[in-house]
């Protein structure tokens, strides 16, 4: 067990898979909170759809796993397919940056329902409040970057030729509720989640039709061998 342990830590800990992944959540943070400073005159997206969502305000357990489960979802594509890896940190990286172009150009917010907390236990009450506390009052949420680095995650290990279906087909399930979430808690709109998946798509197709997997690497591979 121990000697399982150590493994594990010290390929997490491998400087290849840090910059990476480090890359792509740095990037996330700071151009979701940049982009902030630029903005003015929210706009207000809603569907019809909304309105049958229930809200589900025990589901907020498995919407904060997201972090935790897109890491190690990639972690583990990492391990097993490096080229496919490499492509999917790109394609969310190129997503980030056109996300936030929209966010400055079309800036969005979401008005979250009145909670009753009293109908509440004691620690989803707290897990709750301190999640929407993180981003309060609720801006920039279409597309969902949650939904977008979800779907990058379910393709990258889905794509992948060299990994058992045993692994993909529960994380992905996982990460499609994760998806789902966003909306049962009430922190991102229907239309959220599905322009998300449109700037996935592209992004994508960005990255597998031109190639830019091999033209980077042929820059970088002098400074980091891949």
């Amino acid at each position: 067990m121990k000697k399982k342990l150590k493994e594990f830590f010290s390929e997490f800990l491998d400087k290849k898979f840090l910059i990476s992944i480090c890359s792509m959540m740095v990037a996330m943070a700071i151009l979701y909170w940049l982009v902030k400073l630029v903005q003015f005159n929210y706009h207000y997206i809603y569907s019809p759809i909304d309105n049958k969502i229930p809200f589900i305000p025990h589901l907020v357990y498995v919407y904060d796993l997201f972090f935790p489960t897109v890491l190690l979802t990639m972690y583990y594509v990492f391990r097993k397919d490096r080229k496919n890896y490499y492509k999917g940190i790109m394609a969310a990286i190129l997503g980030d940056i056109i996300s936030s172009i929209i966010f400055i150009a079309y800036p969005t917010i979401m008005y979250r329902p009145w909670v009753d907390y009293s109908n509440l236990d004691f620690l989803t009450e707290l897990v709750l409040k301190i999640t929407y506390s993180a981003d309060n009052p609720a801006l920039n949420c279409c597309p969902s970057i949650h939904c977008l680095f979800c779907y990058q995650a379910i393709f990258t290990l889905c794509v992948s030729k060299k990994i058992k279906k045993s692994v993909k087909i529960p994380l992905s399930l996982f990460l499609i509720l994760i998806v789902l979430t966003t909306m049962f808690i009430k922190q991102h709109y229907f239309y959220d989640a599905v322009y998300a998946f449109i700037i996935f798509a592209i992004t994508n197709i960005i990255v597998y039709s031109f190639k830019l997997y091999p033209r980077l690497t042929n820059i970088i591979k002098k400074k980091i061998k891949i």
